[in-house]
């Protein structure tokens, strides 16, 4: 049986996602182990930023000179690196290093798989869309699996070494042989360094974005510490599935149904009322109403808003579409990792509900404004 080299790169792209999160629902007690707080937890997780946004902003033209095989093996093999180092070594130091390859294997694939498809089906007049929701999918999928994997292992037996950590490391070993054999199509050149555009009206955009990918990333970096006080650290990794999951299956719908405009200011509503459900959730030691909370913020962070905000702005983008979506998630990726740290350290010194309240006020702020600005801001 042939597999068409769309479906390798596809495979490709769900295994480097599923690396970046398939330990993180055992961040909170590597961090215990090793006697690290809120706050320096939250900045361990962030070197996966570190990793990432250097690519995005300097390396957006890397798989256009170099070619998209060999830029796509690589990430695979920091994917299974990273999977790698934290299986040898289940600990916080580990999972620096782990971290900054995820972001940089992510960053680099995220383009390159997309427009490797793209060129896979460029006899379809539909291979741009094509593309784009075979990376949407697969991604999704991956950014959640392995965390899902990881959870229910850890309900079955808990361990700092799960199964899926040696399933992730043999299914990826798999991808990169698979990765061998796809054709190579000749680098169709330009410049390495692509920096971000802005264009005008972008900022509510972005902002709306930004809101949106730190309310994930205060979920996955300080949830956790909250579900421990009642025993519920196993169930850390179904929030992220929720945050995943449902944003994803949302798209189709959001994108048939929904103007933008609409969709992103659907995303104003739902971002506050969500994390509202996940402080009530974790004050009361309730993990459906948690759970409820996280889906409504996936809802908006990767379906209504991430949808909406996207079409806008490379409408506004013009001819530069792809520096002015660089911009879009260089927004987004910001949000998700500079709050987090903020509210880790905040965290810590106010207590944790306190803190969410704090950044639920800022949210809650923000996000009105924005609803009440934004049509005339983007006029």
């Amino acid at each position: 049986m042939k597999i068409h080299p769309k479906s390798i790169v596809s495979f490709s792209l769900f295994l480097i996602t599923l690396a970046v999160n398939i330990a993180m629902p055992l961040f909170r007690p590597y961090a215990e182990n090793d006697g690290l707080n809120n706050g320096q937890t939250s900045l361990v997780l962030a070197t996966y930023i570190l990793g990432m946004l250097p690519c995005y902003i300097f390396l957006g033209g890397i798989s256009d000179k170099l070619g998209r095989k060999p830029v796509l093996l690589f990430s695979l093999v920091l994917a299974f690196c990273s999977t790698l180092i934290i299986t040898i070594f289940p600990s916080v130091i580990a999972l620096i290093f782990s971290r900054f390859f995820q972001g940089v294997a992510l960053a680099l694939s995220m383009g390159t798989g997309t427009a490797y498809i793209a060129e896979l089906l460029k006899t379809d007049p539909k291979s741009s869309v094509k593309a784009a929701n075979a990376t949407s999918m697969a991604t999704a999928i991956g950014f959640s699996g392995g965390a899902f994997m990881t959870s229910i292992a850890l309900l079955i037996h808990f361990s700092l070494t799960p199964i899926t950590y040696f399933i992730a490391l043999f299914i990826t070993a798999i991808g990169i042989i698979l990765a061998f054999f796809l054709p190579a199509i000749p680098p169709i050149g330009g410049s390495l360094v692509r920096l971000p555009y802005f264009p005008k009206g972008y900022f509510p955009v972005n902002l709306s974005i930004a809101i949106c990918w730190a309310s994930t990333g205060v979920v996955i970096a300080i949830i956790p510490s909250q579900l421990a006080l009642f025993n519920l650290t196993p169930y850390a990794g179904f929030c992220l599935v929720l945050i995943n999951w449902t944003g994803a299956f949302l798209q189709p719908f959001v994108r048939k149904y929904f103007q933008p405009k609409t969709s992103l200011k659907l995303g104003f509503l739902l971002i506050p009322l969500g994390f509202s459900l996940v402080i009530l959730g974790c004050y009361l030691g309730q993990l459906a109403i948690v759970l409820t909370g996280t889906a409504l913020i996936g809802s908006a962070a990767y379906g209504f808003s991430y949808q909406g905000g996207l079409a806008i702005i490379a409408h506004l983008g013009g001819v530069q579409k792809a520096r002015s979506i660089s911009g879009y998630m260089f927004f987004g990726y910001i949000g998700f990792g500079i709050p987090a740290i903020f509210l880790g350290y905040l965290a810590d010194w106010i207590g944790i509900i306190q803190a969410l309240i704090f950044f639920e006020l800022v949210i809650v702020l923000l996000s009105a404004y924005l609803y009440i600005t934004f049509d005339k801001s983007t006029d």
